[in-house]
């Protein structure tokens, strides 16, 4: 099984490298949007020469509960698929990394092959419709996801719109779930052939990457079969263990983890808010890893090195 990782992250330079060193190690790949340039930059030219390793360059940024998180998300998934085929897409947002082994991964996807699992808590509700068909002007904004006074500004001018007869025109049901999802190749084949009903339909709307996913699959795969999808969050989200409407994961602890064995995915998990847990969980995916995979990896240039090499040049150029 070759499983294409689709990646976001504000992690900073080590982290980024382990993550991405982990992930690639038995033949999977990784597309990962970076926001910061200068990490962006040193991590392309890192992994410059490793084939499984894909910068995302067609949009480099995205942002929780902003358009360009879904929007950023499905490009990816187009562009992997340019690349090469794949048996599974599994997003990973900032902070997430795996919680059991890619065996334990592999076999679990394999017990119901070409399964599609991503979860949706509500479909066509009066609230959510009401919600969905506004526009919010300021999720751009670089503080919308922590400043309550950001967030606030933004419900209140998207109520003032919506008295002025501004509304999103979607004949489409709305749907709303749990942003992560594990998609199968031909499930992915089908959406990203519509990848700009994205930005068609979301422009300016509230947390659309916890509406995009289950829509689309309504929209473009359930046309002329019945609903199959795996209605499971198997992703452990801090503080609590699960999903939360309009809010991206917070730290989570051993305890949490402990406590729900059938978590594959948790988040979050860095060096910054748990180094305890992070230091238990952030090779665990290679724990399987046969010697042959273990040593094939070792054919590619060691990432410190060649940051160093690229310090050692610098300094000589400016002596």
């Amino acid at each position: 099984m070759k499983i294409a990782y689709l990646i976001h992250s504000e992690r900073d330079y080590d982290e980024v490298i382990e993550t991405l060193n982990q992930l690639v190690k038995q033949n999977d790949h990784a597309f990962i949007m970076i926001n910061d340039n200068d990490l962006r930059d040193k991590v392309a030219f890192v992994f410059a020469d490793h084939p499984r390793v894909h910068i995302s360059h067609t949009q480099e940024f995205a942002q929780e509960g902003d358009l360009s998180l879904a929007r950023g998300t499905i490009i990816q998934m187009k562009e992997a698929l340019e690349y090469d085929q794949f048996d599974y897409f599994i997003n990973l947002t900032d902070g997430m990394m795996p919680l059991k082994s890619r065996k334990e991964i592999v076999e679990f996807l394999e017990k119901q092959p070409g399964k599609d699992y991503y979860y949706v808590a509500s479909k066509e509700t009066p609230e959510l419709k009401k919600k969905a068909e506004r526009y919010y002007m300021f999720t751009n904004l670089l503080a919308f996801p922590t400043s309550k006074f950001i967030r606030g500004l933004t419900r209140g001018n998207a109520v003032l719109f919506s008295k002025l007869g501004l509304k999103r025109k979607v004949d489409d049901a709305y749907q709303i779930g749990s942003p992560w999802f594990m998609l199968s190749n031909e499930t992915v084949k089908k959406l990203v052939v519509h990848f700009e009903y994205v930005s068609n339909t979301f422009k300016m709307a509230w947390y659309p990457e916890e509406m995009y996913i289950p829509m689309m699959m309504e929209k473009f795969i359930y046309t002329d079969r019945a609903d199959d999808h795996i209605n499971n969050d198997y992703r452990l989200i801090g503080p609590d263990g699960s999903w939360q409407a309009s809010n991206g994961a917070k730290p989570i602890t051993a305890e949490l983890i402990a406590s729900h064995p059938e978590a594959l995915f948790g988040a979050k998990i860095t060096t910054e808010d748990n180094l305890d847990v992070y230091q238990d969980y952030f090779d665990i995916y290679n724990t399987m890893i046969s010697e042959a995979e273990e040593e094939k990896e070792k054919t590619f240039i060691d990432p410190a090195l060649i940051l160093d090499s690229l310090r050692k040049a610098k300094e000589n150029r400016q002596d």
